[in-house]
């Protein structure tokens, strides 16, 4: 395996659930860049939003505590793809973990 495809990306948002749809860009694209297939990264974006919407709450409301940031963290393993999310320092929880695809 080469070092590119064993990158994990972190992205830093604001806790605002509006901002759930850059979740499923960026999770999108780590899908493909992982060669999952069009429609299995779509479907597995879709479920990271999805499930990231809840978490962006709840870190909106405990902005005013001081924990503004979410963080989603996309990491490849060996044979998964996963995708957790942490809102203000807390605990990660795991949102979605995929069967990585084996090469031809």
């Amino acid at each position: 395996m080469t070092a590119r495809q064993r990158e994990t990306l972190v992205l830093s948002l604001p806790a605002d659930p509006d901002l759930a749809p850059l979740a499923h860009l960026v999770s999108s694209h780590f899908f493909r860049q992982n060669g999952l297939t069009v429609a299995a990264a779509r479907r597995g974006a879709d479920a990271v939003e999805r499930r990231c919407r809840p978490i962006l709450r709840a870190a909106a409301r405990r902005t005013s505590r001081g924990r503004a940031a979410f963080v989603l963290v996309l990491r490849p393993q060996r044979a998964t793809l996963e995708v957790i999310g942490r809102a203000g320092g807390g605990p990660g929880t795991c949102l979605l973990r995929l069967a990585r695809p084996h090469p031809a």
